[in-house]
């Protein structure tokens, strides 16, 4: 009897989902691992904060009296431990706490806003203003000018009116833009509801993450017209944890962000395989269905035309508006033209599962209805034990952890 080597596979998904299997190591094209996430993200905190990138001491840039802004990407992990640091550093500075605005954009997920409240120290919880930013408010806007393109742009006053702003951003792949983070949290994410939407689109698959795009040039001319200068960039590690954090010049962090987001999260096998196996874990900001979008696009690009996408999630959550829409057409396709004609808040994650439905078959583990599952071109998966009996075959199988961190695509010659 022969022994055939194995590729020992352990995917974490959702909030609490532990997938473990064994696949014989010559059908395994790509086995892609989370990064080992920070030990202590107090001690980095430290280490950024007393060494900003291309930038003097924040104590320089700063005095008592002045009016602080910490801008929060609900994507970002561990942001309550780095908000605790950064205040530590702030009240060294002389910075009064009544002075200390936290400001986060609207979540999805239910208690999001306060999740965060409530992961930071007693003292900031009941002393500093945390603020939701509410787009539908004309209030709570104000004009900062008008970009070259002649786009008239509105920001939350908070940030209009802080001497200093910190946004505290997760570096990302992103559909639409390219890489989020360096600034892209500001905006339209603090501006209106007209902005939000109108920056709505579906994903650009012709272009790699670094190519150039129309939105993140608005992006970062409106960081540039809001003076931003200091930034945090935090690099995902598996679930809601951080492998790395950048401290510095907007523009210096968020290079290296990049490069290091580059480093861990991009996968390229040589060769497309017949099955591609995803897990998707629990982010800062929940566990919804617009989690789906980047993962789809990387999970098309690995795997062969008419082969197999399994997802492993819980999910459980409603559709919006543009997953009923791919509910209710007759062919996954159908529902393109209406999406972009519609541009629903899950756009992307539709259109992306519509464009993966018509190219492979997609099979997912969650924890929504099975009718209305399969309503969207989709195998549902009962228990873990169906992706086994699914990985009982010959086909070749690339397996992604944390997929919805990662972009995928062939290595390239």
């Amino acid at each position: 009897m022969s022994l055939t080597d194995t590729v020992k596979i352990e995917l974490k998904y959702g909030q609490t989902g532990d997938f473990q299997c064994e696949i014989p190591s010559e059908r395994v094209i790509c086995y892609h691992q989370s990064p080992e996430p920070l030990s202590d993200v107090k001690q980095k905190m430290q280490q950024a904060l007393n060494s900003p990138l291309e930038l003097p001491p924040l104590n320089l840039a700063i005095v008592p009296g002045d009016k602080i802004t910490i801008l929060v990407d609900p994507q970002a992990p561990k942001a309550g431990a780095i908000i605790d640091a950064v205040w530590a550093y702030l009240l060294k500075c002389g910075i009064s706490i009544e002075d200390l605005t936290i400001l986060q954009a609207a979540v999805e997920s239910e208690g999001g806003a306060s999740e965060l409240q409530n992961s930071v120290s007693d003292e900031l919880q009941q002393q500093a203003n945390w603020v939701v930013h509410n787009p539908e408010s004309q209030d709570d806007l104000g004009y900062l000018g008008t970009s070259t393109g002649g786009e008239r742009i509105y920001l939350s006053r908070h940030l209009l009116e802080a001497d200093f702003i910190l946004p505290i951003e997760k570096v990302g792949y992103d559909p639409l833009i390219g890489y989020a983070g360096g600034g892209s949290s500001l905006y339209p994410g603090f501006s209106s509801m007209e902005a939000i939407v109108r920056s709505r689109g579906q994903s650009h698959r012709e272009l790699t993450p670094s190519d150039s795009r129309p939105l993140r040039q608005l992006i970062d001319e409106v960081g540039w017209m809001l003076g931003l200068q200091y930034s945090l960039q935090v690099i995902p590690a598996g679930g809601q944890q951080a492998a790395d954090i950048i401290f510095g010049s907007l523009e210096a962090a968020f290079r290296k962000g990049k490069e290091l987001l580059d480093r861990v999260w991009r996968v390229e096998p040589e060769y497309k395989a017949e099955m591609i196996l995803v897990a998707i874990e629990s982010g800062p900001a929940g566990h919804q269905w617009n989690q789906l979008g980047s993962v789809l696009e990387t999970a098309r690009n690995l795997v062969t035309q008419d082969g197999r996408v399994v997802l492993l999630t819980q999910i459980d959550a409603d559709f919006g508006e543009g997953m009923q829409l791919l509910a209710s057409c007759h062919e996954p396709l159908d529902a393109i033209k209406p999406l972009r004609d519609k541009l629903p808040l899950d756009l992307v994650a539709a259109t992306q599962l519509a464009l993966a439905g018509d190219w492979a078959l997609v099979c997912l583990l969650s924890q929504a209805d099975s009718d209305r599952v399969e309503d969207l071109f989709i195998i549902p998966l009962e228990d873990e034990a169906e992706i086994r009996r699914l990985l009982q075959t010959d086909e070749t199988v690339t397996v992604i952890a944390s997929a919805q961190h990662t972009y995928g695509q062939l290595k390239q010659d």
